[in-house]
């Protein structure tokens, strides 16, 4: 054996003892002893027992123990050399050495492999605008402005869970195996495989879930405690306040207008055209006349900018308004 190869052989063995090597140098380790000499091994045990001589010599029920445990059996411990009882304890002596290496090496491998499944990966989306995620499994998450979705990095591993701040549209990939959950803090969304929208905000009073496709379970996570089956053209709207939990139908226009650059308005309330600007781009109104709130609107926006939409409402309307931190505040003129 050369020289380079003994000096890797023996800083391999160093690892070992100090539970650092990896998978790879302890293949590396097994090939290495297998290409040594008789004299040479013998060299190197030598060298090893001077450093662990205040080991005391293993009795033979332990070295059987210890062999068994390694799963080795009475023709593999045939030495390749002869060997007294004395070099038969210092080689089961290097074997416990090396096992109890392993397990060091074991333990801190399966301690890394859980701390990094315990971390989170959390994406967020910006102040304006919509973002496309596309998670492991292959489900599509669009997320609304002002938006973020949460799940850890074993994702889809046991189980596929994500949690959501904000407003999301979901294209679930189906898996008969493992359900899709998202948690809001206030109710969970349960699913197989469909399409849905998550409206979840935190400075909102309400949370609600509309579905387009397939089948649904929604469980509150507060008492007091429900769940329900959602079907397509369906919706339910949580109350943060009350608990109370409102089942409802549906056509889904509203509640995923946010995903699309045309708003179409036909002879509806101007309250429901600010609540769907609201949510498309993450404002609150602040409206002081509920007879305006209450007059039909029909029109037509084909622009992404609230501020471009606002004038054309203010010259239809003839109200004045502010917009201060995402607060928009209506004053109609007198």
């Amino acid at each position: 054996m050369s020289a380079h190869l003994n000096s890797k052989v023996t800083g391999l063995l160093n690892k070992f003892r100090s539970g650092e090597i990896s998978p790879a140098e302890f293949q590396e380790l097994k090939s290495g002893i297998n290409g040594i000499s008789d004299s040479e091994l013998k060299e190197m045990m030598y060298s090893e027992w001077d450093r662990y001589c205040n080991y005391e010599p293993l009795p033979d029920e332990k070295i059987e123990e210890l062999y068994s445990s390694l799963h080795i059996t009475g023709k593999e411990t045939k030495p390749r050399f002869t060997l007294s009882r004395y070099w038969i304890q210092i080689a089961a002596s290097l074997l416990f050495i090396i096992a109890g290496s392993l397990t060091v090496l074991t333990y801190m491998q399966n301690q890394t492999i859980n701390t990094l499944a315990e971390q989170n990966v959390v994406i967020r989306s910006g102040d304006y605008g919509k973002s496309l995620v596309t998670l492991p499994d292959g489900t599509i998450v669009h997320l609304n402005a002002k938006s973020s979705l949460t799940y850890s990095q074993d994702f889809g591993r046991e189980d596929r869970k994500v949690k959501l701040s904000g407003e999301g549209f979901f294209e679930v990939k189906k898996d008969t195996e493992k359900k899709f959950t998202v948690g809001t803090g206030y109710m969970d969304v349960t699913v197989l495989g469909t399409k849905f929208n998550v409206y979840a905000y935190e400075d909102k009073d309400m949370v609600e879930m509309s579905l387009v496709e397939g089948n649904v379970n929604i469980t509150t996570e507060r008492p007091p405690y429900r769940s329900i089956n959602v079907k397509p053209n369906e919706k339910v709207i949580y109350n943060k306040n009350t608990g109370e939990l409102i089942h409802e139908r549906t056509n889904n226009r509203m509640e995923t207008a946010w995903m699309t650059k045309e708003l179409v308005f036909r002879s509806e309330p101007l309250k429901n055209v600010f609540d769907c600007l609201s949510r498309k781009f993450a404002v609150t109104f602040n409206v002081n006349d509920e007879k305006l709130l209450n007059d039909i609107y029909t029109g037509t926006f084909e622009d992404e900018n609230i501020e471009s939409i606002m004038r054309v409402l203010k010259i239809h309307y003839k109200f004045n308004y502010k917009n201060e931190d995402c607060m928009i505040t209506i004053n109609t003129r007198k």
